[in-house]
């Protein structure tokens, strides 16, 4: 089974996406920010990160940054949910696998998971 960590301070939207990937078959594991992130995904190895940008204590990309310092973490890839503000081109990092735009509908989120884990 295809493993998930949801990271977003957003409890109502972090949960709704994953009760939508869970009926798609999917283990999901949710954070609150980008430190309980890199816990969850240090711990359990998901096979990829969906991740908002502004959280508190530490945001989206502050965490990708610390992942990828880290051996055990490197490899996993990340996709980062952007308003449109920052999809524009506010945020420019090639941290991250992709970028979707929030609200992110179910259908793109399946295509970009679909593009990162075969």
């Amino acid at each position: 089974m295809k493993k998930i960590l949801i990271v977003d301070d957003e409890d109502s939207y972090r949960m709704s996406i994953g009760s939508q990937l869970k009926l798609k078959g999917w283990a999901v594991l949710e954070a609150e920010d980008g430190i309980m992130g890199l816990e969850l995904a240090l711990v359990h190895k998901p096979n990829v990160i969906l991740s908002d940008v502004q959280m508190p204590n530490m945001n989206g990309f502050m965490m990708v940054e610390a992942l990828k310092e880290d051996p055990a973490t490197e490899h996993i890839p990340v996709i980062m949910m952007t308003s449109a503000a920052q999809a524009s081109g506010a945020w420019k990092s090639d941290l991250a696998a992709d970028y979707i735009e929030k609200p992110v509908t179910l259908v793109k989120l399946l295509e970009a998971l679909n593009k990162i884990v075969k």
